[in-house]
């Protein structure tokens, strides 16, 4: 399989529109990951945070 980034020539300017959608691209996937890591790493975390502040309150209540 021939490598298609060879046969680009370094003088040639690429369109606006491929560097827009490879922008836009870019971004989708920055925001995917960062909705990964807000759902499965902080929200989870907060949780349990919050967890245990109130199992503390409760604690502290009663005695």
């Amino acid at each position: 399989m021939e490598n298609p980034f060879k046969k680009v020539i370094h003088n040639e300017k690429l369109p606006e529109v491929i560097k827009e959608k490879v922008m836009n691209d870019v971004a989708l996937i920055k925001l995917t990951l960062d909705m990964a890591d807000l759902f499965a790493v902080k929200y989870p975390g907060s949780v349990e945070e919050l967890m245990k502040i109130t199992r503390n309150d409760k604690k502290k209540n009663n005695n």
